[in-house]
């Protein structure tokens, strides 16, 4: 997955580019992420990545974040999982790399 971003003065994600050449649910994932990520902190693609693995993991409810619930299935697939995450976990590196840059 190649994700880029640029983010505001505070650290929000301003604009976001994706190209993700995954499966189907790691597609899913990258849309569904990339639908609702303008505007998020940081703090809140952590805070949501957190629920996420939790989540998957049978630990904790779905994060409320628009259209989980359509690839809500594929957490009975644990293989699936990281495919699931790659957005989450791609836009926390470029705004942490961005934060550290500011």
């Amino acid at each position: 997955m190649q994700l880029t971003l640029t983010a505001t003065d505070e650290g929000r994600i301003a604009e976001i580019g994706l190209q993700a050449q995954a499966c189907a649910i790691g597609q899913a994932s990258a849309a569904i992420f990339a639908a609702a990520a303008q505007g998020r902190s940081l703090e809140e693609i952590s805070s949501t990545a957190r629920q996420l693995q939790g989540w998957l993991a049978g630990q904790a409810d779905m994060p409320d974040w628009p259209g989980l619930a359509t690839i809500a299935a594929a957490r009975d697939y644990p293989a699936r999982h990281g495919a699931i995450l790659l957005p989450w976990q791609a836009a926390l590196d470029a705004l942490s790399s961005a934060a550290k840059l500011g």
